[in-house]
């Protein structure tokens, strides 16, 4: 390879270097909290990993280590909930995916929703102080920030009326309709 090549294959690593560690600061949130020494995305993958009644279950040893950390989880589960796509991450994972030395993949929006929605789970009635944090992204989350509020439980019940009657509106080809965000009637009845 000629000198000028070796130049510019340098400079565009680095640049690439510079792009993706950019992007890891940028996603960087609020500090998360530890229990017994594990992060709580690791307990909350463990959590997730669990079939359905078992995930919901209070007593398994993931949610009762969420639940010791307590109202020091909220801010990194609101954190994760509003979680962005970005197809830029997207595309990267693709170009990581076609080579073998570097194993690091970004991770996916809808497993950090998931993840913070089995967060309120673990918390329960611990988690009402997030009340109107959830509200806020109910819009741009309509799939899971019902469900988050669902899992907090008759606390949250006041947030899901409001989620009934919200008050975004959009055209459509039979006149303004105002949608019911996803599975707010179902997140009512759990919550219940």
């Amino acid at each position: 390879m000629t000198k000028p090549r070796q130049k510019w294959l340098i400079i565009g690593c680095g640049l690439g270097v510079v792009v993706i560690g950019g992007i890891l600061l940028g996603s960087r949130g609020p500090a998360e909290p530890t229990h017994e020494g594990k992060r709580l995305s690791a307990w909350l993958d463990e959590l997730s990993a669990m079939t359905f009644p078992r995930e919901c279950d209070p007593d398994t040893k993931p949610a009762q280590a969420v639940r010791a950390m307590g109202t020091n989880a909220i801010p990194w589960l609101l954190h994760e909930l509003s979680a962005e796509g970005g197809a830029l991450k997207w595309r990267l994972n693709r170009l990581l995916g076609h080579q073998k030395f570097i194993k690091y993949r970004f991770e996916d929006s809808n497993t950090r929703l998931r993840r913070a929605c089995m967060g309120f789970a673990a918390l329960g009635p611990m988690a009402e102080p997030a009340i109107p944090s959830l509200l806020k992204l109910v819009e741009d989350k309509p799939g899971y920030v019902p469900s988050a509020l669902a899992y907090i439980g008759p606390p949250a019940i006041p947030a899901l009326q409001q989620c009934l009657t919200n008050y975004y509106s959009m055209n459509s080809p039979v006149g303004k309709i105002t949608p019911i965000p996803n599975n707010t009637i179902s997140a009512i009845f759990n919550a219940i």
